[in-house]
């Protein structure tokens, strides 16, 4: 049985509801009605000219996939039963996925969009991260009380940390440090790890659980949500001290910094609201209606945009971060999480033969 704190961003979910009043909301382009259903492209790999996103889809076991140049999507990829966590590769060729009703963590060749491993980790495997330099995904497997390392080069298992409930990790910019959340109730905590020794070198610990783990460029910030507190908190790596939290409204789930470190966005489920936060000043910037309780985000590799998943209504909102306006929304199917997008393509790739694996239906 699972613990009432594995996957608690989703269960906090569980009867929030409302919106501001109608004159606050921002018009949105509804393209359901535009959008075709996915063709029958078994065995087919997805070329184009764009990055693609990658969207899991929790209680639908695939993820979706999207052209983010023509906004729409193209189809999915079947994976085990609640896909959690999920990370793409710094060269954007694998997307690994951890499936928190299983003990998996499946791998997807991008240029086939077919799962061409499965990696057995333990059970309940929540939160990724992945390294800097692509060479070692984290995944913290809440069910087992451990952070393991995996070499994307292998998909093999090289390394165990013990961690209690672990959920997510963030991995600092020069590699060495990994940051990691616990839920064990009553023990509340950021566990530090060093990453070259694989130990532990340190622990801050929480009254509530923590969650949504986001490094500052720099490398001297993390950015955590605590449970119950409607505020983006901020650790202080010099000192390992908490700074005072940027209120963003309830049971914000996620937060990222934009690729110029200029932005920081945040997504608050009620009411379903995206924050843009200005992380030089630790300040609210800017707000704007998005779906209904939003969950994750990622931005294109420009920066430019951001793609926020929203997961009572089924879709991914597009937002345009220097107009702050939502521009489009994209029905992509069932419970949408975890979202990564590709870094910029420089031409498309071509692939005679698929890889074996479990292909797009």
């Amino acid at each position: 049985m699972h613990n009432k704190n594995i996957g608690k961003r989703c269960r906090w979910r569980i009867g929030l509801g409302g919106s501001l009043l109608s004159s606050l909301l921002l018009l949105s382009t509804w393209a359901a009605a535009a959008q075709p259903e996915p063709a029958d492209t078994a065995g087919a790999s997805w070329t184009t000219a764009a990055p693609k996103a990658y969207v899991a889809l929790h209680d639908e076991s695939a993820i979706a996939v999207l052209d983010t140049g023509t906004n729409r999507m193209l189809g999915t990829i079947s994976v085990p039963l609640g896909p959690h966590g999920l990370v793409m590769t710094p060269d954007g060729r694998k997307v690994y996925v951890s499936s928190d009703e299983v003990s998996t963590v499946s791998v997807i060749d991008t240029a086939t969009d077919r799962v061409v491993s499965s990696i057995e980790v333990g059970p309940m495997p929540a939160g990724l991260a992945i390294s800097p330099d692509g060479r070692h995904v984290l995944a913290s497997v809440w069910g087992a009380d451990q952070v393991v390392m995996i070499d994307t080069g292998t998909d093999r298992i090289v390394g165990h940390v013990p961690v209690p409930q672990p959920q997510d990790v963030a991995i600092n910019p020069d590699g060495n440090t990994a940051y990691i959340s616990s839920g064990r109730i009553g023990a509340a905590a950021l566990y530090i790890v060093d990453l070259a020794s694989r130990l532990q070198i340190g622990k801050v610990s929480l009254d509530r659980h923590p969650s949504a783990l986001t490094l500052s460029h720099d490398g001297r910030r993390l950015y955590f949500t605590v449970e119950g507190e409607d505020a983006v908190q901020g650790l202080d790596l010099t000192r390992n001290r908490v700074t005072a939290g940027i209120p963003v409204g309830a049971s914000p789930p996620s937060t990222l910094i934009t690729p110029d470190g200029q932005s920081q966005s945040g997504v608050s489920q009620s009411p379903n609201v995206l924050r843009i936060l200005d992380p030089a000043r630790d300040v609210l910037a800017a707000s704007l209606i998005i779906g209904k309780t939003p969950h994750w985000i990622a931005t294109s590799p420009d920066g430019r945009t951001a793609y926020v998943t929203n997961e009572r209504s089924n879709d991914v909102s597009v937002v345009n971060l220097a107009q702050r306006m939502v521009t489009l929304t994209i029905p992509v199917g069932f419970t949408p999480r975890e979202i990564a997008v590709q870094p910029a393509l420089t031409a498309p790739s071509s692939v005679s033969s698929p890889a074996p694996g479990r292909g797009i239906p």
